[in-house]
């Protein structure tokens, strides 16, 4: 193990011993799933300047190269990061994904909910908290190659780059069938998972399996999760985003503007009620101006006036 740390690092050296780098044109390529280049780059950073951000940074780029070095060198330097860090952050971070399987996935969560509860309250179901943290993770682990493969799909003028993105599609699609049988089990167990309970970050992946599945389960359950939102237990997102989805699967105007349509290769919203006060609506809920959330999260120019 710490004869391939030192033969990573001594790679970046020889690579990048008269180069300037930075985190920003790591990040830059780690977005378009250049990974080996920006963990070159993450890596003469840290050598230079070996912060807890880009021991983080690095921990991750090498869990989404899967394999069992890289997989040896994120627990390496992902227990670097974590050394003064008392969130729950990792638990439910879907880079992680390559490495939840791993026993030593597990003391990473110990260590973590060791320290969170030792600043915080203690978590009250932590045996629910922590398989919700893991299908959180499940969940949205494929979306990192996902997304890249997706704006590709509308460079191509609609069509995939390569192959490999439809076994991804049915390990995604695999993974969310688990999670919901897991899950109803679970919740058969234990009732709707409220912030108090599990934490607000685990809650909140109860809600986002939920969305994933049926009409049926998002009807049947988005009730728990009004009741949890409207007494501080759930998180704002989670609940416009269930609400609006549903309205849009009734043929109904959504709410908040969460969800969006894919046509001619174009995203934008489906209609929104009253959308001159969608910010109005949106901030007696918690969230945001939509605007901005739209740009961020889909690079959708929202333009809509809103009423003062």
């Amino acid at each position: 193990m710490k004869k391939l740390v030192f033969l990573f690092i001594c790679a970046c050296i020889v690579r990048y011993s008269t180069a300037q780098t930075n985190l920003e044109s790591a990040d830059s390529l780690k977005r378009i799933g250049l990974l080996m280049p920006a963990l070159e780059k993450y890596g003469r950073d840290f050598i230079t300047d070996p912060t807890a951000e880009t021991s983080y940074k690095i921990a991750s780029t090498c869990a989404l190269l899967w394999t069992s070095p890289m997989r040896d060198t994120a627990f390496f330097f992902l227990n670097h990061s974590l050394r003064n860090d008392s969130t729950l952050k990792a638990l439910y971070d879907p880079h992680f994904l390559s490495l939840i399987d791993d026993p030593r996935w597990e003391q990473i969560e110990n260590s973590q909910i060791e320290k969170y509860e030792s600043t915080n309250e203690p978590i009250r179901n932590e045996d629910f908290a922590r398989e919700l943290f893991r299908m959180i993770i499940r969940d949205q682990g494929f979306m990192y190659a996902g997304n890249i493969e997706r704006r590709k799909y509308i460079q191509n003028g609609g069509y995939f780059s390569a192959p490999s993105i439809f076994p991804m599609l049915a390990m995604e699609e695999r993974n969310v069938a688990q999670n919901t049988k897991r899950l109803l089990k679970l919740l058969d167990k234990y009732g709707w998972p409220t912030a108090s309970q599990v934490t607000e970050f685990a809650a909140a992946g109860a809600a986002l399996i939920i969305n994933h599945t049926s009409y049926e389960l998002r009807s049947k359950y988005f009730p728990l999760l009004k009741k949890a939102f409207e007494k501080g237990e759930a998180q704002p997102l989670r609940f416009a985003k269930m609400q609006d989805r549903l309205l849009v699967e009734e043929g109904k105007e959504q709410l908040y503007g969460t969800q969006i349509k894919f046509e001619d290769l174009v995203r934008t919203p489906f209609p929104i009620k009253d959308p001159v006060n969608v910010d109005e609506r949106r901030a007696k809920i918690g969230l945001g101006p939509l605007a901005p959330y739209l740009k961020a999260r889909f690079n959708i120019d929202w333009d809509v006036d809103q009423k003062e």
